[in-house]
């Protein structure tokens, strides 16, 4: 068992755009190489989202900070709200898609973060997700 730590203040933290998503990172790999876990603050701009994808080696569980998420899991959809969570398993697709008037945000956690290395999988283009909806 290590005993790493770190704390970090938001303005310690930078935002990088990704697909027009703001990621604002505070445990990730490429930053804090001791975490175990990936954390991440999310923002997707009204009528945009992240489409079908899944993450083989992590987890990941989200929860909603602001805004209104229409989140895919396989083939189940539901509208989640502030102060909604869903956990997600390796290796199932998902999607979420800012279907408020507002910003959506959320936090992402990710685990475990050796995960990172296998990557995310786009699933958008493959049946039945292809037929679900886009972006």
């Amino acid at each position: 068992m290590n005993n790493y730590f770190k704390f970090l203040e938001e303005k310690e933290t930078k935002i990088v755009d990704y697909q027009g998503r703001g990621h604002r990172w505070y445990f990730n790999p490429d930053e804090t190489a001791g975490a175990d876990t990936i954390l991440v603050h999310v923002t997707i701009k009204k009528g945009d989202g992240h489409s079908f994808h899944r993450h083989p080696e992590m987890n990941e569980t989200l929860y909603i900070l602001k805004g209104t998420a229409e989140q895919w899991i396989e083939e189940e959809k539901r509208i989640l709200t502030r102060g909604a969570a869903v956990y997600i398993d390796p290796n199932i697709v998902h999607a979420t898609f800012n279907i408020g008037d507002d910003d959506l945000e959320f936090l992402a956690v990710l685990a475990p973060a050796d995960g990172w290395e296998a990557g995310t999988i786009d699933e958008s283009m493959n049946l039945p997700y292809s037929q679900y909806r886009t972006t």
